[in-house]
């Protein structure tokens, strides 16, 4: 558990949640931005160096681990009763409010082939939901924190219930809402 958490607002800003299985010598590539562009001191590549780190469950925690030690004014792990957690397989990475940083993505450099690596790639979103939500239209991306999905805004006249005013839209809340199917379409799994 990190109790840095507790001083300060942390967003929700990328996930690691990834089912790709990987191999020695593949590389995570973690990059960070803000409204100007990548945070080039703050991206890293994490190097798999052995069969076991490679596993699905395993090196989303590794990465989480890594990102904890190494990233200032960013977190990575499981919100939970307890606080921050870093679990197996599925992490949120975090960023303190005030940071100027908006989002993370995760990509692979693979030397072997990826598994899923063409099929899905996770990281492909325009906003963490609810960011600048009173902008969002047709064929925007939005990665859901809460399931860690991304959804696509369906278009006009559906796309109307994509924006948000004050930041809350219960009923269409992407992925969790009662009707939010009716706005959105997931688009991973």
């Amino acid at each position: 558990m990190h109790s840095s958490l507790a001083s300060g607002k942390w967003l929700p800003i990328g996930c690691l949640n990834h089912h790709t299985q990987l191999f020695v010598g593949d590389t995570v590539v973690v990059t960070f931005y803000d409204m100007q562009g990548e945070l080039v001191d703050l991206s890293f590549n994490y190097r798999i160096t052995s069969t076991d780190e490679g596993e699905p469950h395993n090196w989303p925690r590794l990465v989480a681990e890594h990102i904890n030690v190494h990233i200032p004014l960013v977190e990575a792990g499981k919100m939970t009763e307890q606080g921050l957690v870093v679990a197996y397989r599925s992490n949120q990475i975090y960023a303190l409010e005030g940071s100027g940083i908006t989002h993370a993505k995760v990509a692979f450099n693979c030397i072997a082939k990826c598994k899923e690596r063409a099929v899905d790639n996770p990281q492909d979103y325009d906003y963490v939901y609810p960011q600048a939500c009173s902008d969002y239209s047709a064929g925007v991306k939005v990665l859901q924190p809460k399931t860690g999905h991304i959804y696509r805004c369906k278009p006009w006249p559906f796309s109307e219930f994509c924006r948000v005013k004050d930041s809350h839209n219960p009923l269409f809340e992407p992925g969790v809402g009662k009707s939010w199917a009716m706005a959105w379409q997931q688009i991973s799994h």
